[in-house]
């Protein structure tokens, strides 16, 4: 399985508005039904306003280099551009359970 974490900096008070965008585009819809894909899901941080912490699990590398590649996936960008200030990384690996 492969896990990959990170957190999307959002513009101040954008934050609802930021997600509203990638549910009514459909791209949130697109990453669950992918190939390999385990779940795809948004956290809101206690302590910030503006920060989204992303959690996805795959079954296996190849399922998320495809997501990294499939149309929706590349749709996002725009609305990164519109919305986010920064990004943090977070992990990227595989594990065995």
């Amino acid at each position: 399985m492969v896990i990959v974490t990170g957190t999307y900096i959002i513009k101040p008070g954008k934050r609802d508005e930021f997600l509203k965008s990638i549910f009514d585009q459909g791209i949130y819809a697109e990453f669950i039904k992918e190939k390999g894909n385990i779940s795809y899901d948004y956290y809101y941080p206690h302590n910030n306003d503006n920060d989204i912490f992303f959690f996805e699990r795959w079954e296996d590398m190849d399922s998320w280099e495809a997501h990294k590649k499939a149309p929706h996936t590349q749709k996002l960008q725009p609305i990164k551009d519109e919305f986010m200030t920064g990004f943090t990384p977070g992990v990227a690996a595989e594990v065995n359970l």
